[in-house]
């Protein structure tokens, strides 16, 4: 039996080499997921930061939004009234035109009278319109609109324009 022996030994002598070798590629296949997974542990804890300051990014966006709503909201409730008090001034300043405009042949006859008979007392207010009827055409054209008129004044000039020209 010290062949069959021999044999048997031979053959676990050569199983424990391949085993001691398999266990070394183990080993080292082991140390390289410990590696890995300290990078994945980090990569992790990384990314959850991320989220919680993209959490709070977000939570900080919509609060300024919600500011920025309200102060739009502001400005567009006070654009319209706005809007509304310049419709108002528009029909306001239209029928005062218009009023004007129908006073305008009557003003020249008056202005006409104005310089035979004595003068009539003014009313402050009327001045620069009494002015402007008693100017020709040729200066109402050359008339130029300074910073000191409104723009109610200027638009009445520019009518006054039409209807003389």
């Amino acid at each position: 039996m010290d062949r069959f022996q021999l044999g048997i030994e031979i053959a676990l002598s050569v199983l424990l080499l391949v085993t001691i070798f398999y266990s070394l590629y183990l080993g080292r296949a082991l140390s390289v997921l410990r590696r890995d997974r300290g990078q994945l542990d980090a990569l992790i804890a990384s990314l959850q930061s991320s989220s919680a300051q993209a959490q709070s990014g977000i939570d900080h966006l919509r609060q300024t939004t919600e500011l920025v709503g309200r102060a739009l909201g502001k400005t567009v409730e006070s654009g319209k009234s706005l809007k509304r008090d310049l419709a108002m001034l528009c029909e306001r300043s239209e029928t005062l035109a218009q009023q004007l405009e129908s006073l305008l042949p009557a003003g020249r006859v008056a202005t006409a009278g104005m310089k035979a008979s004595p003068r009539v007392e003014e009313r402050p207010e009327e001045a620069p319109f009494r002015s402007a009827l008693r100017l020709k055409p040729d200066e109402v054209r050359t008339m130029k609109a300074s910073g000191s008129k409104s723009a109610a004044e200027r638009e009445l000039l520019r009518a006054l324009r039409q209807k003389q020209g």
